[in-house]
């Protein structure tokens, strides 16, 4: 999920920084999916709610939380985008929870695939939510700000 600007065929991701007045930090995580991705293929847009449930000192996740967090974000990438099923294209970090986007081809398999992404042993703190969305006019609504290709 890191960056990799040598090799043509991996994702590349941005990371927008942001101080917020709540004196949490925000973080965007966003794909640059291309200038011509097709939408219209992907017209279900999921967004995965994990609510922070370890917090350290400083109130950010601790670093178990934060393993799990990855765990959960390769196991839900790999059932989702092996036969690109799903893309993750943005990833949320709040003061209080992480929230993952992905788009999907069809909503049904989306649900069944994620129940198996989300069986990591123990059950996970985390909510779903579901827009149709076939323009991708969430995800451009953040891009635009973010990537040049599309400002």
């Amino acid at each position: 999920m890191s960056e990799n600007h040598s090799t043509p065929t991996e994702p590349e991701w941005t990371v927008v920084q942001q101080a917020a007045a709540d004196d949490g930090l925000h973080l965007l995580r966003l794909l640059d999916v291309g200038a011509n991705f097709p939408f219209r293929n992907y017209p279900e847009r999921f967004s995965v709610l994990w609510e922070f449930a370890e917090l350290d000192a400083e109130g950010l996740p601790s670093a178990a939380e934060l393993t799990r967090m990855k765990d959960f974000e390769n196991a839900l990438c790999a059932v989702m985008q092996a036969d690109h099923a799903a893309l993750l294209v943005m990833v949320f970090t709040e003061p209080a929870h992480r929230e993952f986007i992905l788009l999907a081809r069809n909503k049904s398999a989306f649900q069944n695939r994620l129940n198996s992404a989300e069986g990591l042993g123990e059950k996970l703190p985390i909510s779903l939510d579901h827009e149709t969305d076939a323009q991708g006019e969430f995800y451009l609504s953040y891009a635009t700000k973010v990537l040049k290709r599309y400002g």
